[in-house]
């Protein structure tokens, strides 16, 4: 049995209860990395997984208790990106494939770990992106689904300075505009849209947009982007012998 059909057979009944849900915030918690050790910082974040808190302290106030937050979710560091993706993204994206939009962005400041959680790292695979098991669930959908058609297509666009640029586009460096139609609503005039086959076509368009963004060298990060980026896969589902075609969006966000 796949991972996806697996999956399926766990949310078929708590999905529709899942997408009810609009808006879940998690947190991720990175380690130190190798800067923060040599500077001696100390971990000043502690978490009660079961309870989804985090609790702040602050450095050299023994006698003032943390502060205390709590969320939809929180993951420490010793958990993996299969993990969180497994509890939070899977219904999400599984949603996707039968006709709901769905988002999933990272936020926070530069060298938080955002493109970390997003784009992964191919070893271990546990820690393998958002974005690539997000491509690989949504072809694995596509080949377990029985009488129904589906037409993927991808756009990548940054949001820099104010500006929208499509990184997919014949010039990446030409400034496009927001419009508002009364039956799409808002969208991006002359925004480029690829058809895509296979997670590979998914994976080379993303590293071809990845390529064109704008890159600025920081203290915190000198891969540093610098640019917001939002990632599109868009649906087109049709079940055989029906005229009706279902319309879904995938927006995968990195915001600085």
């Amino acid at each position: 049995m796949s991972l996806t059909r697996h999956f399926k057979l766990l949310y078929a009944e708590s999905l529709p209860e899942v997408m009810m849900e609009s808006v879940k915030v998690v947190v991720r918690c990175r380690p130190l990395n190798d800067r923060e050790k040599a500077l001696s910082c100390k971990m000043v974040l502690s978490m009660n997984l079961q309870r989804c808190q985090c609790f702040i302290e602050k450095p050299g106030a023994v006698d003032e208790p943390p502060k205390q937050f709590t969320f939809d979710g929180t993951y420490y560091i010793d958990q993996t990106t299969e993990q969180m993706y497994n509890e939070i993204a899977y219904p999400l994206v599984e949603g996707v494939t039968e006709g709901y939009n769905g988002t999933i962005f990272a936020y926070g400041q530069t060298g938080s770990g955002k493109s970390f959680t997003m784009q992964g790292v191919s070893e271990p695979a546990t820690q393998k992106g958002v974005i690539p098991r997000a491509f690989e669930h949504i072809f694995e959908s596509i080949q377990c689904a029985e009488n129904t058609k589906f037409l993927v297509r991808a756009s990548y666009l940054e949001i820099y300075n104010e500006e929208i640029r499509d990184l997919l586009g014949s010039d990446a460096k030409q400034r496009l505009e927001l419009k508002e139609h009364p039956e799409r609503g808002v969208y991006v005039r002359d925004l480029s849209m690829h058809t895509v086959h296979s997670v590979g076509e998914c994976e080379r368009i993303i590293e071809k947009g990845w390529r064109n963004r704008a890159v600025g060298y920081t203290l915190m990060n000198k891969d540093s982007s610098r640019s917001h980026s939002i990632f599109t896969i868009h649906l087109e589902i049709c079940s055989t012998g029906e005229l009706i075609i279902s319309l879904s969006s995938l927006y995968l966000f990195s915001l600085c």
